[in-house]
């Protein structure tokens, strides 16, 4: 039964192709269609940019924040194999963000997941192994690597609840997919007993825990720049909240407190930078004076002091979170998982974050428990950052119990290493 869905979705894989396109043709997004003719050559493995690996090991990651979390990883894969790293990448961010690490060897966008490209990829580089980073499961490439004995593992291993409920409405494609890799190092012990409850032997199953917390930055760049700006925004004493990867809920949520908190700083930073526009139409709207990162950068002046900063350029999150106060992190309200919590507060920041934490529900649960994290909803917002700006000593003991929370989840990659070498001994056994 899950070789028949396998080849219903080949025959349908065209058609869905169109409709992708067309999805983001009509959204907020469409500016990432911009590229789509130059990108489609890889996509469709009609020609790879750059060097074509042979024998490589075979990574891949989503987007930006995997690939950026699984370098670390790939740096100690590379020296175990002593082999060349190729790294494929579901997005054109990801595979800029993969070209400037020189852990990896070769960085490509990855191949639509439709049998007959996937086979041709795997023809052209010969991959040794393939490790996937977190829940980028592809039916396609996983079967193909199957087929051709190249062993597939996945490392930092995420699956929510809600996908694992997904997942089971097509058992059958899910049970055969999972039989066909050989090693899960997942983050959690909640995660590992999905993974086991879909079918996966547990036999083939570690918790590590998640490696992205092992490259969380305590001396984020761009510092002296941000301090810089505050200064120039006539920011300089007033009480900063920086919020990022913001989705469109959370952006009216946070203008509605800007609304309310007219003495406060509030720092945009939306998830999908293709959006800001949208973002910045808002801020038209809201009648509230703010200014725009980008315009700043290109020499951009502004004639009064604005309460909010649109950041629509990348490298600042990490600065803005340590230059505020108060961080909130996005896709918690609204209904996203929730992003990188732990990379506010490994800066000693308190963090705010909705009830949609089921990507990270340890992290999340952890930081509420020590009292370093913060339940807000588009209803109570403002009024919980009102009353810790207006209690300092709280603000500063939040703060602290943010960093050690943040601390305490380091060491994943050291025991996703030992991981795959106890599986590569066991292989050869």
């Amino acid at each position: 039964m899950g070789y028949i869905i396998l080849f219903l979705l080949n025959l349908i894989a065209p058609l869905a192709g169109v409709c992708v396109i067309l999805f983001f043709l009509f959204s907020s997004r469409r500016n990432l269609l911009k590229t789509l003719r130059a990108e489609l050559r890889q996509r469709l493995v009609l020609r790879q940019d750059g060097p074509v690996l042979s024998d490589c090991i075979w990574l891949h990651a989503a987007s930006v924040g995997e690939v950026r979390s699984c370098v670390g990883i790939a740096q100690l894969i590379k020296a175990c194999y002593n082999r060349p790293i190729l790294i494929t990448c579901a997005t054109a961010a990801g595979r800029a963000a993969a070209q400037k690490e020189k852990a990896f060897d070769a960085a490509v966008l990855a191949p639509v997941d439709f049998y007959p490209f996937i086979k041709k990829f795997i023809k052209i580089y010969r991959p040794l192994r393939l490790f996937i980073i977190e829940s980028d499961l592809w039916p396609n490439m996983i079967t193909a690597c199957s087929n051709n004995n190249v062993p597939v593992a996945v490392i930092n291993g995420r699956l929510s609840r809600r996908s694992a409920g997904r997942y089971k409405l097509i058992w059958p494609l899910i049970k055969l997919v999972l039989g066909k890799i050989s090693l899960i190092c997942a983050q959690t012990e909640d995660i590992a007993l999905r993974y086991a409850g879909l079918g996966t032997a547990r036999r083939k199953i570690r918790v590590c825990g998640n490696i992205k917390y092992d490259i969380l930055n305590e001396d984020p760049p761009r510092q002296k720049e941000t301090a810089a700006l505050i200064a120039a925004l006539g920011w300089a004493g007033a009480p900063v909240i920086s919020c990022g990867s913001t989705h469109e809920e959370e952006e009216r949520t946070i203008i509605a407190a800007a609304a309310k908190l007219p003495a406060v700083r509030f720092i945009i930073a939306p998830r999908h930078l293709e959006r800001a526009c949208q973002t910045m139409q808002a801020l038209k709207e809201s009648g509230l004076k703010y200014a725009v990162l980008s315009k700043i950068e290109k020499g951009g002046v502004f004639k009064e002091q604005p309460q909010i900063l649109l950041a629509d350029a990348m490298g600042w999150l990490g600065a803005f979170y340590k230059v505020a106060q108060i961080t909130f992190v996005g896709g918690s309200i609204s209904k996203k998982g929730g992003h990188n919590f732990l990379e506010a507060a490994v800066l000693g920041r308190p963090v705010l974050f909705g009830k949609y934490y089921y990507n990270a529900p340890e992290v999340a649960r952890k930081l509420l428990a020590a009292g370093g994290g913060f339940m807000v909803d588009e209803n109570n917002f403002a009024e919980v950052i009102d009353k810790l700006l207006k209690r300092p000593a709280a603000l500063q003991n939040a703060a602290s119990a943010a960093g050690r929370a943040a601390q305490s989840f380091k060491g994943a990659t050291d025991k996703t290493l030992s991981a795959i070498k106890e599986y590569e001994k066991n292989a050869k056994a």
